[in-house]
């Protein structure tokens, strides 16, 4: 596909526009299981990354969606803090895990789902999170996010 000139304010649909119409399909059936999900989460075009990422309004940046030449993985920053007991996590660096995603029949909805509420609940600030790598802890499952 064409080379697009960027805008001056980067769309989701941007990102999209360069990739076959298998990945745009599978990466649109990611945005709205992001959406559907975490209905509060902000979706923004990130040119430079070249992908479509997810803040929380009390979380932060918790995951984006990342379209490659022949799929799509969704990325979660602090993936390796996240409970993951189907295994879908890829990834062996020290924060960032990876979902890789060849097509509709990859989407575990519900895992998907428990891995995005999982990331939505990890403490708010990045320290903290920083500090849980770190330190080789683990938030507790259900435990209430720390306030400044």
């Amino acid at each position: 596909m064409a080379k697009r000139t960027p805008r001056a304010n980067p769309q989701p649909e941007d990102i999209l526009a360069t990739h076959t119409p298998e990945v745009q399909a599978l990466a649109e059936r990611l945005r709205k299981l992001v959406r559907d999900t975490v209905p509060s989460a902000a979706e923004a075009a990130y040119p430079h990354w070249h992908g479509i990422g997810y803040r929380h309004p009390e979380t932060g940046y918790f995951c984006a969606i990342f379209p490659q030449q022949d799929g799509v993985n969704l990325g979660f920053e602090f993936g390796v803090l996240l409970p993951d007991p189907e295994g879908l996590l890829e990834g062996g660096g020290k924060q960032v895990r990876y979902l890789k995603l060849k097509d509709g029949k990859d989407i575990r909805a519900g895992a998907i789902k428990k891995l995005l509420r999982a990331a939505i609940s990890l403490p708010e600030s990045r320290e903290a999170k920083l500090w849980l790598i770190k330190s080789s802890a683990r938030p507790v499952p259900g435990q209430s996010r720390k306030t400044k």
